[in-house]
């Protein structure tokens, strides 16, 4: 065997070394590593490592073969996803990135119990209907109930039905399903509702003597509301059918663009619908506002992006633009500033009649 400076060695005794200099009369200068130093060894105690590269291109030699057998391998595992996916979307639209993670994440959750607080135009009915279909390719969810505005029933219907084909019915005066003398709620496994429709008290009784939930889904979640008076809570009824559902169901989640509005009180009570251990009080929600991650999704748009990875919508440019007002602009301002405020002085001695108090503004050069 050949040795050339700088060969890495290995000595039975010393270990690991380096060669020093070139062999001669059958002896190597070496340094080894580990403790042994500078030394002058016979050649035939030494034992030439192999370089990294080297390694690296035994290790494919066959390399075609193999690669073939590993794409195979791959192949049969993925079929059974793949199918599974298919029977997953049946949707005609293509999904976006942030919808199949989000999907991902809460179908592999335990319990499921979210607020979704993506930002308007991310497709939160999209993912609602990507929930649905998931879960019931598990096998895990034959009850569902999504509440919704009343101008949204309908949307949410045709979204459902024509596009992932869920086979959702509609619950109302104008539905699929009215009121009957058998509880419409036991009947019937996917049902779409109005909000208002469901809060007042005959149908909150039924909902409560109906066969639990596998999973409920409130649209615009923001309209659930309570407030705090001192140490009064009034709760809306929108709330206690909330309040009332959560216990009626496995899963529960929550939609809102804008979940937060300015007011920590309703937005810690809504959190109590999930999940009433993560906060005590709202001020423990404000020091230890890191635990939201446990139940909130949120998603702005500089967030989304295509499956290219390419952003999905334009960049927001924010720039200062400064001007100089002419005299009579000035003068405009002026006035435009004093009408206002003595109308908005007006409006609030009104009291709750000042709310639809109306300006109008004409303004004539002199």
């Amino acid at each position: 065997m050949s040795f050339q400076k700088g060969d890495r060695i290995t000595h039975r005794e010393y270990g690991a070394g380096i060669v020093l200099e070139s062999p001669c009369d059958g002896y190597i200068q070496a340094f080894f590593i580990n403790g042994g130093g500078e030394r002058r060894v016979p050649c035939e105690t030494l034992q030439k490592d192999i370089p990294r590269n080297e390694r690296i291109l035994r290790a494919v030699q066959g390399g075609t073969e193999r690669a073939r057998r590993a794409r195979l391998s791959y192949e049969a595992y993925a079929l059974p996803i793949m199918d599974d996916a298919s029977a997953l979307t049946s949707a005609k639209i293509d999904l976006l990135p942030h919808q199949i993670v989000l999907t991902h994440r809460v179908a592999t959750a335990s319990p499921r119990r979210f607020l979704i607080g993506d930002e308007v135009g991310l497709g939160k009915t999209i993912e609602t209907a990507l929930i649905v279909r998931e879960l019931a390719s598990r096998g895990e969810l034959n009850r569902a109930l999504i509440i919704v505005p009343a101008g949204l029933v309908h949307n949410w219907h045709r979204e459902l039905n024509e596009v992932f084909a869920l086979n959702f019915e509609v619950f109302g005066a104008e539905g699929d399903i009215t009121d009957r003398k058998t509880n419409a709620f036991a009947k019937h496994d996917r049902l779409i509702a109005s909000i208002d429709t469901l809060k007042t008290a005959a149908r909150m009784k039924r909902l409560l003597n109906a066969p639990l939930w596998d999973l409920v889904i409130f649209d615009e979640a923001h309209h659930i509301n309570a407030e705090r008076n001192g140490k009064n809570i009034r709760k809306t009824q929108k709330y206690k059918l909330a309040e009332l559902i959560k216990d009626r169901t496995r899963d529960l989640i929550l939609l809102s663009a804008t979940p937060h509005k300015g007011k920590h009180f309703p937005f810690w009570m809504l959190v109590q619908l999930l999940n009433p251990t993560l906060f005590n009080t709202p001020e423990d929600m404000l020091e230890h506002r890191h635990r939201l991650n446990a139940i909130m999704f949120r998603r702005t748009k500089a967030d989304a992006c295509a499956p290219d990875g390419s952003p999905l919508f334009a960049r927001r440019m924010v720039q200062t633009e400064s001007f100089v007002m002419g005299e009579a602009e000035k003068r405009f301002y002026e006035h435009l500033r004093a009408y206002l405020q003595e109308g908005f002085n007006l409006a609030k001695r009104q009291g709750n009649r000042g709310r639809a108090l109306g300006f109008l503004w004409r303004f004539s050069k002199k």
